[in-house]
């Protein structure tokens, strides 16, 4: 009898090492699954410093929500500090690029992505860098794309001028008129090419709008996509095949040549700032949240399903890229 108790404590023994084992080990293997999703970068004034000083700053978060970490804080300009309009980085060269709307700051701040190595890359020769809506880095890590307000109208009109950290030699690729504006600019997946909006603005107020690609020059430009609703962000999937676009505060996409539209979100508030993951298989974008002054971060699969909330965040926030 003593022998068969004993017997039995030995297997509930070995059970509850093998059960805990089995369990340790399925922790392990989903932190590092939730650890390979990646992580996202973005802009909040959430800190309750940025929003006494008007500035805000750069964090960093785990898709999966975790460790989610103020990198850049409010950055010095002038007797204040800077207010930022848009990011965008570069995982291979651990490139994080800076735009501010200041029309008095010219040049974009460059940092790495632990937000170490701050300074401000000033353009060398050409046009100036000033007022900055939107920036993007080239998927080699050297070419610089930028939307700005040009200053010599009376409205905010805006133009694209391109150049790269290298030289750090800008050059207007398209002009901005009184009737039209060139805004959301961003890189084909091999580099050779660039897609951005063209907003047109009408004698009578009235505005209609259209996706654009060209070559990265700026020449040969072909609309795909034409549309009364607002459009109002862009991103191009790295695996060339989609361009995810807010149209009427709805996230699509189509393909490069202008087939296929798609709608992927009915959220009742709108959405904003698609960011494709680097496999192309998801999208983070912004949403308002059910609570007044409150935002969401959130990822959707690329078919529009498995849509769930990355972080819920106080104030204004800005989306900004996958690492």
């Amino acid at each position: 009898m003593r022998g068969s108790a004993k017997l039995r404590k030995d297997i509930v023994t070995l059970y509850l090492i093998v059960v805990t084992s089995i369990l340790w080990m399925d922790q392990i293997g989903t932190g590092v699954s939730r650890s390979a999703e990646g992580q996202l970068l973005f802009v909040s004034d959430s800190d309750a410093i940025d929003a006494g000083r008007e500035s805000n700053s750069v964090y960093r978060i785990g898709v999966d929500g975790s460790g989610m970490k103020r990198i850049l804080g409010s950055i010095p300009h002038g007797e204040g500090y800077l207010r930022i309009s848009d990011i965008d980085c570069h995982a291979a060269s651990q490139s994080l690029v800076i735009a501010s709307g200041r029309h008095d700051l010219n040049g974009f701040y460059h940092a790495l992505l632990d937000g170490s190595k701050l300074h401000l890359d000033r353009p060398a020769a050409g046009e100036l860098l000033t007022s900055l809506e939107q920036i993007a880095l080239a998927p080699d890590g050297i070419g610089v794309i930028v939307s700005r307000r040009f200053q010599v109208f009376p409205q905010p009109r805006f133009g694209l001028v391109s150049g790269d950290l290298a030289s750090r030699e800008y050059r207007t690729i398209k002009s901005p008129s009184a009737e039209r504006s060139l805004v959301s600019p961003v890189w084909s997946p091999a580099g050779d090419g660039i897609a951005y909006i063209v907003v047109k603005h009408a004698p009578d107020a009235r505005l209609s709008y259209s996706l654009a690609i060209a070559a990265a020059d700026g020449r040969g430009q072909r609309v795909i996509f034409d549309t009364p609703l607002a459009l109002t962000d862009i991103d191009w999937s790295p695996d060339r095949q989609w361009i995810a676009v807010v149209i009427g505060g709805q996230l699509y996409k189509l393909r490069p040549d202008g087939g296929d539209l798609t709608r992927l979100s009915h959220h009742r508030g709108g959405i904003s700032g698609p960011r494709w993951s680097p496999d192309s298989r998801r999208i983070s974008f912004l949403a308002p949240s059910s609570y007044p002054g409150f935002n969401q971060l959130m990822v959707m699969d690329a078919n529009g399903g498995g849509i769930r909330r990355v972080v819920n965040i106080r104030g204004e926030v800005v989306n900004g890229c996958w690492v």
